[in-house]
């Protein structure tokens, strides 16, 4: 391992920098897709709410036209909670109140480093310190709304106080992680490959058991079912070869100690040396990509962070069997370390220029001086969340008008203009004119004006309806 002290100081500094300077280049981004809902959380969290406001939740108890995708979100006695869960929003909504986007960012980037240092504190190895900082494209969400940061952190706690055999607080964290990401139940069968698990298995389980029951118990009150909320919205799973095919390239691409660790157990075989741990975390990587509902949108294998660790614990078991000259280990960590670097800031770049689009979007939207807004396409109401504070209605169709019944919702909520915004080509349609079904006067919306929404990178489309509107047609 590297032991020399000018090597570790060069890496850490080099570690230091990059993502101060990341930070920086970050700090005007926007909010986009499921980032906006966390930061729409940590608002209503602040207010002390812990449900997503809707005001059409009277005249529309069955969510038909909530701006968001039925995956995220729960209907349960009229209260709307989002699919991710509670405890981010619990934890970080005052930073983010009181110090904004900047003090959100830098209280991650110190949870991160705290997660580096108790890894440090825990395997004594500023080798495989240095690899799980550079090992993986986790710091890129350091610089965004995001539970990632939080779940990574709470991860490496579970193991410092496993190491430290403090069972019952590893097994309040392990359901804990569980209960916010599902994938993290296949960490619980990898355990036992790392940690002395003879003497304290036994006091594991039984934790384990009495905390899930009482997370099951408080679940089922709150939300009327015994599972995650993420497991209960993913209850339709359908295996797809191209979402594992695009997560086996992401894992290549993004997590760089994975490949190390695949050369390493390679080495080992031909060696001819029993690996169980390693046969057990290939196993474990193969089966999460297989299981996974969906690439995860960020054009990141988020799904797959949770076994970085295991890696590098794979990689220190291989090690200790095998001496390698410490010339080699610096070589690697600087292939690593500027690898990832090339990644992170391309990353970066890519997330500059999604918010310039979004940034842009809002800015036209915002212009529109109809307050209700129709959408009809899930990702792209995503990116009118935050006009929701601006007194802006948004609602999306996730059936035809005339299946839906959109007018008489129109006419019972009393709404007599309204805008539809649409990416060609459009799912559902809005006709001109758009009747209106049992009604004896003004009985029609009518198309007055269709337009491309300015300064956007898109082709957005908005068209503007008045309830019997006698405005001279543009088309």
């Amino acid at each position: 391992m590297i032991q020399t002290k000018k090597a570790i100081g060069f890496f850490y500094g080099l570690g230091f920098l990059t993502f101060s300077y990341l930070f920086i280049k970050t700090i005007q981004i926007v909010s986009f897709s499921d980032f906006s809902l966390f930061e729409w959380q940590l608002k209503q969290t602040f207010q002390g709410s812990l449900q997503l406001p809707y005001p059409f939740i009277r005249t529309d108890p069955s969510l038909e036209f909530f701006p968001l995708p039925n995956l995220f979100f729960h209907l349960t006695n009229n209260r709307i909670d989002s699919t991710f869960p509670n405890l981010y929003p619990i934890l970080l909504s005052p930073i983010f109140h009181f110090f904004g986007r900047v003090g959100l960012q830098i209280t991650q980037l110190l949870l991160f480093f705290l997660s580096l240092w108790l890894f440090f504190q825990m395997k004594r190895d500023h080798f495989l310190t240095l690899l799980l900082m550079f090992g993986a494209s986790i710091p890129i969400y350091t610089n965004l709304i995001h539970d990632t940061i939080l779940i990574f952190f709470l991860e490496i706690l579970l193991f410092y106080v496993l190491h430290k055999k403090l069972i019952s607080i590893a097994s309040f964290i392990t359901v804990t992680l569980v209960w916010m990401r599902p994938e993290m139940v296949f960490l619980i069968l990898l355990l036992p490959f790392y940690f002395e698990w003879e003497t304290i298995w036994k006091k594991y389980i039984v934790w384990l058991l009495a905390i899930g029951i009482c997370f099951v118990c408080i679940n089922y009150s709150f939300f009327g079912t015994v599972l995650p909320l993420r497991i209960f919205k993913n209850g339709n799973f359908k295996w797809n070869l191209e979402i594992c095919i695009y997560l086996l390239r992401l894992l290549l691409e993004q997590i760089p100690i994975f490949t190390l660790f695949l050369i390493l157990s390679l080495y080992q075989w031909f060696q001819k040396q029993k690996s169980f741990h390693s046969l057990a975390l290939i196993f474990i990587t193969a089966l999460v990509i297989i299981l996974s509902p969906n690439t995860g949108g960020h054009n990141t294998p988020r799904y797959l962070y949770f076994l970085t660790p295991f890696y590098l614990f794979s990689i220190h078991q291989i090690v200790k069997n095998n001496l390698v000259k410490e010339w080699k280990w610096m070589i690697t960590t600087l292939l690593i370390s500027f690898y990832s670097i090339y990644q992170l800031n391309y990353q970066t770049k890519e997330i500059i220029k999604i918010s310039k689009f979004q940034s842009n979007t809002l800015s036209a939207l915002k212009e529109i001086p109809e307050q209700t807004l129709v959408f009809n396409n899930s990702d792209f109401s995503f990116v009118a969340i935050p006009l929701l504070y601006q007194n802006k209605n948004l609602i999306l169709l996730r059936k035809s008008p005339e299946e839906s019944g959109f007018s008489s919702f129109l006419t019972l909520n009393k709404i007599n203009s309204f805008v539809f915004v649409e990416l060609p080509p459009s799912p559902y349609e809005i006709p001109n004119p758009l009747l209106i079904s049992n009604c004896s006067s003004n009985c029609k919306y009518t198309r007055i004006k269709t337009s491309a929404l300015p300064n956007t990178m898109l082709p957005i489309i908005i068209s503007t309806y008045h309830r019997n509107g006698d405005s001279e047609t543009n088309f």
